[in-house]
């Protein structure tokens, strides 16, 4: 326990704050008990770590019996709302088919910044050749079946994603003109790749690289939108186009790329997750020209001050969780399986009102209006979900971390109302097949002050940085351990 400490007893009078510091919290405390059990209010103790203070407030001789108790929730898989997206920790792209989930897509759309300022490109009176343009993204890894065969697209965006703006998951990218190139691709991981790049004589010299996409956007059969781009950012030759950022977001507006498992592939795989890291050094256009008998490159980046999004759509047709979507475990006892799905798209979400019901039953309250004379101490509280089927759908295995939220009135998550968040005891973590919360401060706001129409939700860690997914056994076990005083 901390040696200084604020804490809280709630109560129907409102709240009482008590401070204690070092040696002397023990003391008010053994003088204060009989205080405390005399008390005609409903008493809910918390601590900084789970339990210690309400434990150690027990009567001696074991006067009030402690109690351990379990019960069974009921709850339900739900759509996801369209998430918040920009500036995700991961760039995404790719897609994935499997059985339980149906089929769930993820690209990215970025902007491109010229590495410094007052750029030039030749000399006035130098002429300017094009050699390529190469699409390049730096690859941070993958998740899925690396036999996929993907389809990658290229687009031009307008307008722009802007790092100050708000962007959700599903909205949708508008783009500008024809795809600018595709590319049949199959991952390699550790593929080294040589690379021809400008040096001193106009031969230039072999690079090797790794971990990178490379298509080239240019004098493609069939996409002359490529060789269009290319010629646009090669005539943008003098200091205003490259003068700084926001002259350039004028003249090119940015990127979307998109890869979707190749519709003609043999023997194809059943899906692949690409990841980039947004703060790569090796993503975005490289303009290989030539100025007179020298040959040059011009990097247009993805830079720390871009805007990017990740976009995700979800084909549930055919799936198992579209015939579990919405059932209700409290009203269907045949239903055994919820799901939680990352990049927004579903989510268990459990009833605050049956948690609250059975939280009044095991305290003797009969009627459900808010107690008055009732003397009931929770020392602590988990929600487990145990035997959570962590297969990897589709090869993406299942989230680290899941968290479990409030609803509010509109279904949305509202982790500002979980006051056991952001403590050591609150955990969410995977093992042994089993997702385990500490939520003992929340159970006891929710007995003092009533459900408030806010359900709870599972939902994943990292929402738009992944695909992951799980499905839970429904009907997850809530502990308690606590003290009813008669």
């Amino acid at each position: 326990m901390n040696k200084a400490l604020g804490h809280r007893l709630i109560g129907p009078g409102g709240l009482v704050a008590l401070s204690f510091v070092g040696h002397s919290l023990k003391r008010a405390i053994r003088c204060s008990k009989a205080t405390f059990w005399l008390c005609t209010c409903t008493l809910l103790a918390a601590c900084n770590q789970e339990g210690i203070l309400g434990l150690d407030l027990l009567p001696e001789n074991n006067r009030f019996p402690t109690v351990t108790d379990s019960v069974e929730l009921v709850g339900s898989t739900v759509l996801e709302d369209s998430l918040q997206s920009q500036l995700p920790s991961s760039l995404l792209m790719g897609e994935l088919i499997d059985p339980h989930f149906g089929k769930s897509s993820a690209s990215f759309a970025f902007q491109i910044l010229p590495t410094s300022e007052n750029i030039r490109l030749a000399d006035p009176d130098s002429s300017l050749t094009l050699d390529s343009l190469i699409l390049s993204i730096s690859l941070a890894g993958y998740q899925g079946d690396t036999n996929t065969t993907l389809l990658v697209r290229a687009h031009e965006i307008n307008p722009t994603v802007s790092s100050s703006k708000v962007y959700f998951s599903r909205d949708a990218v508008r783009t500008t003109g024809p795809i600018l190139a595709t590319r049949n691709y199959r991952y390699r991981s550790g593929l080294i790749q040589p690379i021809n790049e400008p040096a001193d004589t106009s031969i230039g010299t072999i690079v090797n690289v790794s971990g990178v996409f490379r298509m080239r956007l240019d004098d493609q059969n069939g996409f002359p939108e490529g060789t269009a781009l290319a010629n646009k950012l090669l005539n943008g030759r003098d200091s205003i186009e490259y003068k700084n950022a926001d002259a350039f977001v004028q003249f090119f507006k940015g990127l979307w790329i998109e890869a979707v498992i190749h519709p003609d592939a043999v023997h194809n795989g059943t899906g692949l997750l690409l990841q980039s890291n947004p703060i790569a050094t090796k993503t975005g256009l490289y303009l290989y020209y030539r100025s007179g008998n020298k040959r040059r490159r011009l990097d247009l980046m993805l830079r720390p001050v871009s805007g990017s999004r990740n976009v995700f759509r979800f084909d549930y047709a055919g799936s198992s969780l579209l015939q579990d979507l919405n059932r209700h475990s409290g009203s269907d006892s045949s239903l055994q399986i919820s799901y939680v799905q990352a990049g927004s798209g579903v989510k268990t979400r459990l009833s605050s009102d049956s948690l609250y019901r059975v939280l009044r039953s095991r305290s003797g309250m009969d009627s459900l209006s808010l107690p008055t004379g009732n003397r009931w101490v929770i020392h602590q509280a988990t929600l487990e979900f145990e035997n959570a089927d962590t297969l990897a759908f589709g090869k993406i295995a299942p989230p680290a971390q899941l968290f479990l939220v409030p609803l509010d009135s509109q279904g949305r998550n509202m982790a500002s109302l979980m006051p056991d968040l952001f403590e050591s005891y609150y955990d969410g973590y995977l093992r042994n097949g089993r997702y385990k919360f500490g939520i003992t401060r929340y159970l006891q706001k929710l007995i003092a002050e009533g459900p408030k129409g806010y359900d709870l939700a599972v939902i994943p860690g990292n929402p738009m940085g992944s695909l992951a997914r799980v499905r839970l056994k429904t009907k997850p076990r809530l502990r308690i351990t606590y003290t009813r005083i008669p």
